[in-house]
Parts: C-alpha cells; structure tokens; sequence
C-alpha cells in the first residue's frame, strides 16, 4: 500500500473534510424521489447474472474532430447495447481527446462520477493525459446530460431501478469501449472513473475476461454503504422511500440490493497488478473501509490514500488522480 500527499494516517476515518461536510449540507433529497420504481429491475439474478456473457459490439458514429488549444476531440454517438433503457436515453453520447500531435499508443475509458453531466469536468481533469500518449474516451452516463430520461429534471435520478439500469447500462458500455479500444490498435487500455464512475470502472474490469488497466478512484468495493450511511445519503428523503415515518426498512433494503452489485461479489480482474486502487483519508462519502476491502479482494492491486475528502481531491489532487491512471494503464501490458 502507498500513502500519498503528507501520508495521513490510514487508520482516521472519521476527519470529514470541511468541503464534504459543507456539500453534505446542500443535499436536497431529490435522489430517488419517485420511489424504488420498476421493481422487477433488483429481483432474480445478481449483477453477474445480467450482463452480457460476452462483451457486446459497439458502433460509434462519430462527428468532425475538432481543436481545443492543444488536443483534439470527437463527439460520437452510439445505441446502447443494454436495451433496457428508455429510448432517450439508450442513444449513448461518448467524446474521444487525443494530442494535437496524434493519436496515443494508450487509451483509457473515463466514467462519470454522480451528477456528473457533460464532459467539462473530466476534461478539465484528466485531458493532460493525452499529452503523455494516453488517448480518453469520456462516457456520458444514461440519465445524464444528453441522455436523461422525458420529465426528468435535472441529474437526480428519479427511482432505485433507474439508478439501477444506469449501473447496469454503464458497464456494459464500458466494456464495449474497452473492445472498441482494442480494435482501434491501441497498445494498452485501462477504464477509469471517480466516485460512482470509479465504482463502474471496477465492475468492468471485473467482468472483462482479458487483462486491462483500472484506475478505482474515491471507490471502492460496494455502494451500499455510501447511500445508506455516508452524507450521501442526506440526498434521500427514507421516510418517503419507506412510506412511512420509520426510515429503517427503506435504508436495510437499499443497502441489500446496492450490496448485491459489490465488487466482492465478482472475481478479481484478470490483472489484478494492474489496477489502482485510490482513496480520501477525510472522505465523508466513500468510507476508507471499503477501498480497503476492495485492495483485500483485489490481490496484487495497489491502494493509494491522498490526504483530502471527497470534494476537495478533485481540486488539490489531480496530478495523484492522474497518476493513478496513467500507472495502471501501463501496468495493463507488462
């Protein structure tokens, strides 16, 4: 394991960021405001069982490449392979960076974090990577951006099972970017995502069935805990979800079926040397426990802690964010 920027103590799990608190403050409870929705969606088989025995093709029709200062970008478009969805929103929406010197010999797939619309911020973050040679495919995710579903307002998904078939959705996506990667003739390639999207790129990873990179970052093995515990979880109004002024059923059930989508649940990655595992000593929404029980099922992986929360990494922490990234795309071919 390695500690990063000032080595904080990796036992303190309770030193909330001051940003993550005050984020916590803003929730609305707009998350899953009309209830657990379809709820054939989290009944039957598990995560496993839904996906795609094989990696499913992917189509991407893309648009005129264009100059943003030093790189350039393609937006392209593509029909979900995951056709569950809604119409609106399984007309998937990716965008493509590379250096204005030319294409790179590594590529990576960068999820979206929650509420994470559009691809400003991962641009933002992350586009200094194709200067080193590592091309990005940005995923926008369904129910966000241009992909939300007719009346929903804003990126607050409106049910359990909507969240649910995002989830599902992203990684069948991913995987099929990871193959569309591939083909294209890059060397090597990982899939890499913060918060939900670290979430989603360790699920891909998981149920790809050749080596590739992962970057987990501000992740870790399940979700339940950070809806059901964590200050997400102030997004939730559990007494409307239940039904009743007793919220504890709701958050018990909540919990089981986001349990049932744990990474725990699936082997590790093929490559489990080649995946990153990069987590927020003061990290109020994602507790430190689970990155940690995801390195313990990830055997060879590597755990990273940076000194900030949730909130602030992406700020003060970009260069560790990207390095964990451009360190496991490497890793994904030696």
């Amino acid at each position: 394991m390695t500690a990063r920027a000032g080595n904080p103590s990796v036992g303190d799990e309770s030193r909330m960021h001051p940003l993550d608190a005050f984020m916590a403050a803003l929730a609305s409870r707009r998350l899953f405001c009309d209830g657990w929705g379809d709820e054939e969606t989290f009944a039957g088989a598990p995560l496993s069982g839904r996906l795609a025995a094989t990696v499913l093709p992917l189509e991407v029709r893309w648009g005129a490449e264009q100059a943003a200062g030093r790189r350039r970008f393609r937006d392209g478009a593509f029909d979900s392979p995951w056709v569950a969805l809604p119409s609106e929103v399984r007309l998937g929406s990716v965008r493509w960076m590379t250096s204005e010197r030319g294409r790179g010999r590594d590529a990576c797939v960068v999820l979206a974090a929650s509420r994470d619309e559009g691809f400003r911020l991962r641009s933002w973050l992350f586009a200094p990577l194709v200067e080193e040679g590592v091309d990005l495919f940005l995923l926008e995710n369904p129910y966000y951006g241009t992909r939300r579903a007719l009346g929903q307002k804003g990126p607050h998904i409106r049910t359990v099972s909507e969240q649910l078939q995002m989830n599902i959705a992203s990684i069948e996506e991913a995987r099929a970017l990871v193959a569309h990667a591939r083909r294209e003739g890059y060397e090597r390639v990982a899939v890499a995502g913060y918060s939900m999207g670290g979430y989603m790129a360790a699920l891909t990873a998981a149920t790809i069935p050749e080596p590739v990179g992962v970057a987990a970052l501000a992740a870790g093995a399940s979700p339940a805990p950070v809806f059901t515990k964590g200050v997400h979880s102030r997004s939730i109004d559990f007494r409307r979800l239940a039904g009743s002024p007793d919220e504890t059923e709701a958050r018990t059930r909540l919990a089981t079926i986001l349990d049932a989508a744990s990474a725990r649940l699936l082997p590790p990655p093929v490559k489990p040397s080649a995946a990153v595992i990069l987590a927020c000593a003061r990290d109020a929404f994602v507790p430190l426990a689970e990155a940690r029980a995801l390195h313990a099922h990830w055997p060879g992986s590597e755990l990273r802690i940076v000194d900030a929360g949730h909130i602030s990494a992406v700020i003060t922490s970009g260069a560790a964010l990207r390095g964990a990234i451009r360190d496991a795309v490497h890793r994904s071919g030696q």
